[in-house]
């Protein structure tokens, strides 16, 4: 019996058996104790029973002191003696206290679901909305299950990286390719440079969304057209182009955009390379901000609800912009104001060059 107790640890300095067997092997633990309950009654030393089991006398000495109990002996009279079944419990009790007491209060957990229901993710809600916990925590309280979440119900859950197709070196664009794109655009030194595309609600011929953003302030503009048809996607074009400057288009080679000489000069129309979809990085993951709201497979879509989705991914904050919104950087960038903030009250009965009513009714000015 001694002999098998002698290999049941392999911690040496460590308390007793609990670094590994504890959790491992609890059968061995319980032996190790019940030799030092047998050893300690015949009144054996530490530094003896340490050397039986091939411990450090310390180590008993700590054993002994954490499991000694008081036995009453009647008349008055108790004697302190070593209990395996109290050690093994005061130390389970130890370990339940040691635990660092989790931060998650109630108030907290009811903030991150509802911006969690408002589809932020959760380094927004930390750099964008104040939630004051790390990034990294609120994944592993998910994880976890401590917010009622699973991995699935994250914007992205994490899945394998799959292999990229690389493009065909005999590719000839129905346009300008996109390595022929200026610098300017590539670098996203002005707004007004678009990347198109369009984002299927069901499999089914009917409903879908043309989606183009901005590469510089990743404003976002969507509409709801009835097909994916070249003509459908012209005629929705020219009348975003009513209300918005495109400098320049990019797109990939989708039979819908194959007439965008239509309403474009073909100088301004770049077409990405085949199965190369990071290409139009900007585009595919803004589309991703919409697949939040509308997950694949969805049947019914109104107008209404896309200008809500717009408005909201208009209004998300964005890493890239230093946690600011498309909105913020896109109007601000695009408003050209006369008078500087100092002299604003001044000319407050002056007209808005962009919105074209008086000054004292835009908000921007």
């Amino acid at each position: 019996m001694v002999q098998l107790a002698d290999s049941s640890c392999r911690h040496k300095k460590t308390p007793l058996c609990y670094t590994c067997c504890s959790t491992t092997n609890t059968r061995k633990a319980q032996r190790c104790k019940t030799i030092i309950l047998q050893k300690a009654n015949k009144g054996k030393s530490n530094r003896e029973i340490a050397s039986l089991l091939g411990k450090v006398p310390q180590t008993i000495h700590t054993e002994i002191k954490r499991g000694t109990v008081r036995q009453c002996l009647g008349k008055g009279r108790f004697k302190e003696v070593y209990s395996a079944d109290y050690a093994q419990q005061s130390y389970e009790n130890n370990r339940k206290r040691s635990v660092k007491k989790s931060s998650l209060t109630k108030e907290l957990k009811e903030k991150i679901l509802h911006y969690h229901n408002q589809k932020f993710s959760p380094e927004m809600m930390v750099m964008a909305k104040g939630v004051n916990v790390g990034i990294s925590t609120i994944y592993y309280w998910i994880h976890h299950g401590k917010l009622g979440l699973s991995k699935q119900d994250l914007p992205y859950p994490r899945k394998g990286k799959a292999l990229k197709k690389q493009a065909s070196t005999n590719f000839k664009p129905a346009g300008q390719s996109i390595e022929q794109r200026s610098e300017a655009i590539n670098l996203r030194l002005e707004n007004g440079h678009y990347e198109i595309d369009t984002v299927l609600l069901t499999r089914a011929k009917n409903y879908c969304l043309l989606v183009l953003t901005d590469r510089k302030s990743r404003h976002q503009i969507i509409r709801l057209i009835p097909n994916k048809s070249a003509e459908v996607v012209n005629q929705a074009l020219k009348l975003i182009l009513k209300q918005h400057k495109i400098l320049s288009i990019t797109a990939d080679n989708g039979t819908e955009f194959n007439r965008l000489f239509d309403v474009f000069s073909e100088e301004h129309i770049y077409y990405a390379h085949p199965y190369a979809s990071w290409e139009r990085g900007t585009n595919e993951n803004h589309n991703r901000l919409i697949r939040r709201w509308l997950p694949k497979g969805t049947k019914k879509m109104t107008p209404k609800e896309v200008a809500f989705i717009e408005k909201w991914i208009n209004n998300y904050p964005k890493k890239c912009l230093d946690y600011k919104s498309p909105r913020e950087d896109f109007w601000m960038a695009n408003l050209n104001l006369k008078f500087s903030v100092r002299n604003k009250s001044r000319n407050r009965f002056k007209f808005c060059r962009s919105f074209k009513y008086p000054a004292r009714r835009c908000s921007w000015c």
